[in-house]
């Protein structure tokens, strides 16, 4: 069997969802694992896998209004379909602020492929 990278979060702020978060808390490292093992959505990555991984870089810029108007979108509509608040989307459009490394990467996703990324976030 291949080494695994197991990456487990701190418990202590646990998301408000579905999992039996007392259950999960009692579960010992192996069948942690074996439970990420089991699920064929969120498979893990060897450390040769994990190292040979190519690095992301997020673009310099993103034009966020240009994405939701492509859209054809009105700020409340492309606020509520991607999760992100209306006054941030606001404060980009208007270039008060920039996304961060991780907003344009997720702006980047949703324009050339914004069926994905709704469908993986219903």
């Amino acid at each position: 069997m291949s080494e695994k990278l197991t990456i487990i979060k701190s418990l202590d702020k646990l998301p408000k969802d579905k999992t039996n978060w007392s259950e999960v808390k009692k579960m010992t490292e192996e069948e942690i694992v074996a439970a990420a093992e089991s699920d064929p959505d969120a498979q893990l990555m060897t450390a040769k896998e994990l190292k040979e991984a190519k690095r992301v870089h997020p673009p310099k810029k993103v034009d966020v209004k240009k994405i939701r108007e492509h859209l054809h979108l009105t700020q409340q509509e492309f606020a509520a379909c991607f999760g992100i608040s209306e006054r941030t989307l606001q404060q980009w459009e208007q270039h008060r602020s920039e996304p961060n490394a991780l907003a344009r990467n997720f702006l980047r996703v949703i324009e050339r492929n914004p069926k994905a990324v709704q469908q993986a976030l219903n």
